[in-house]
């Protein structure tokens, strides 16, 4: 659930407070240009990627709870982030990542699309089946998991 804020024109504001889940992944968007999107997902285990790449956008990921593991080809180990971490994926970049601590991972994801080309997703492995066990009425807000 986002709440926006009366904001003048073309100004957006956008408040993060996305269902958490006890299995899976739960993605929620935030903010889409033409340019730039930006994404926050909820990922707990089960809500791992298969290795894929962005055919026309780069990606900052940005966590801001819990802990991911960034895969790249051959499941090689690129990044292990922890709160307030950044990783930039260059569009074209096979990876895959999921969250590796206990806690539930909350991660931003801010893309930027290249003009003039298709966003097109590369899949090298097949996708993962995603459940998505929500947590009624809990929301994360900062530092408090509960709403």
């Amino acid at each position: 659930m986002m709440a926006e804020l009366e904001t003048p024109s073309p100004f957006k504001v956008a408040k993060i407070n996305s269902q958490m889940v006890s299995r899976g992944k739960k993605g929620q968007s935030l903010f889409r240009t033409d340019i730039l999107g930006t994404t926050v997902q909820v990922v707990t285990e089960g809500g791992e990627t298969n290795l894929h790449a962005h055919a026309g956008s780069d990606a900052t990921w940005l966590v801001i709870a819990g802990q991911a593991t960034f895969y790249g080809e051959g499941d090689k180990v690129v990044a292990k982030l922890d709160k307030n971490d950044m990783l930039l994926i260059p569009r074209g970049t096979p990876y895959w990542f999921e969250s590796s601590s206990k806690e539930p991972l909350v991660i931003i994801r801010f893309s930027a699309r290249a003009q003039n080309t298709l966003d097109k997703r590369i899949d090298y492995t097949e996708r993962k089946p995603k459940p998505r066990d929500v947590i009624p009425d809990s929301y994360f807000q900062g530092n408090s998991e509960r709403g």
